[in-house]
């Protein structure tokens, strides 16, 4: 098979040289049969499974969008490209809690959350047979004789509300 390139209808005073176009080629196989180098072919055909193998690829090859979901394993991602998840903080590691706090996240009741802060038992109502809204009730005090109460009556009243609790006894 023939290395020289012939030119053929070029127009008039046109010169050649090493760096010129060649403007028609056909390339020819060892049997004299045409070749298409453009990649095109009447009959395309794709690659067998498995036939394609890393060191066919160019570096760069494949993109993003060519890999399909999922098929990626977390041992084939750069370190920190998912940055690591920390672990749900508890009461003791919480940064920056008192023991207090921690105390009272650990409580498991009111009781206990009491307990934590120093709260003691909390105050309970009396029963409204013995006091009225955490009020204690004075004895029961007659209505005066008359338009004007006594100094008796009005003493009657007083002593009530001191032995009830509801007013400081005289000193």
């Amino acid at each position: 098979m023939s290395q020289a390139v012939e030119f053929h209808h070029l127009a008039s005073g046109v010169t050649n040289d090493a760096h010129q176009a060649v403007i028609e080629t056909q390339f020819l196989d060892d049997d004299g049969n045409p070749v298409d180098i453009t990649g095109g072919s009447s009959t395309p055909s794709t690659p067998a499974d498995g036939s394609i193998t890393s060191a066919m690829l160019a570096a760069g090859a494949v993109n993003t969008a060519a890999i399909g979901d999922g098929q990626v394993t977390a041992a084939k991602l750069a370190k920190g490209v998912i940055p690591t998840v920390p672990a749900a903080p508890t009461a003791d590691t919480l940064s920056g809690a008192t023991a207090t706090g921690r105390a009272v996240l650990k409580a498991t009741d009111a009781a206990a959350a009491r307990t934590a802060i120093g709260a003691g038992t909390p105050y309970t109502l009396p029963a409204a047979g013995t006091a009225l809204g955490g009020v204690k009730r004075a004895a029961y005090v007659a209505d005066p004789a008359g338009d004007a109460p006594t100094k008796a009556e009005f003493i009657a009243l007083r002593d009530a509300l001191v032995a009830a609790g509801i007013m400081a006894p005289k000193s």
